[in-house]
């Protein structure tokens, strides 16, 4: 499966899970039907809007998907040792160019979701006291594959946030991790960063 392909089902789900606040009784299953109407309503009838008007269809991800991940705890985990070796202003910018890459390149996943998409949660168990949770659920498409989906979750100032998610065996951070590693080896972690500003930061 190609890291593409995961990807949108984690925007699928991801998408569920904002307002998942530590103080907040409600259940993470409750909340994720509640918000996934939500964001289904403020897309209905506007798919082809969001299509003509791409900046309208970034700033609907930025506002929907982006507070749901620590992406400072997220960008860490991509780049790995390279984070370690990486002045305070590379990983500012690093952070800055990888939100929008995320934005810009998985931005159109949205427009592929189904109104009516079936999603069956399954229970999350964890004390009360947890500090990281786990939350599976499975996608089933129309044309009747199944797609398990699990996040990784903790807490961050009381709210939980996703700092890496799975379909299957495939991890989020794990692959991007090899993606940049590969390139940072070919060239620098400059030069990483510098092509993803070029390429990912609004103009």
């Amino acid at each position: 499966m190609r890291l593409t392909r995961a990807f949108i089902s984690f925007v699928t789900l991801a998408l569920m899970l904002p307002g998942l606040a530590a103080a907040e009784p409600t259940p993470p299953q409750q909340l994720a039907k509640q918000t996934v109407q939500k964001v289904l309503s403020d897309m209905d009838g506007r798919r082809d809007e969001l299509r003509k008007n791409p900046q309208e269809l970034y700033q609907l991800v930025d506002r929907d998907l982006v507070p749901l991940i620590d992406l400072p705890y997220m960008s860490q985990l991509v780049l790995g040792r390279y984070w370690r070796e990486a002045t305070p202003e590379q990983r500012d910018r690093f952070q800055t160019a990888f939100k929008n890459m995320l934005i810009r390149t998985y931005g159109s996943a949205l427009l592929g979701f189904n109104d009516n998409v079936d999603i069956e949660y399954m229970p999350v168990r964890a004390a009360d006291d947890a500090e990281k949770v786990t939350f599976n659920a499975v996608i089933h498409a129309d044309n009747g594959q199944d797609t398990p989906i699990t996040l990784q979750l903790h807490l961050v100032n009381d709210q939980w946030k996703v700092f890496d998610g799975s379909v299957g065996n495939l991890s989020f951070v794990t692959n991007y991790r090899g993606q940049f590693n590969s390139q940072i080896r070919r060239n620098s972690l400059e030069k990483l960063i510098s092509q993803m500003e070029a390429r990912y930061n609004p103009k």
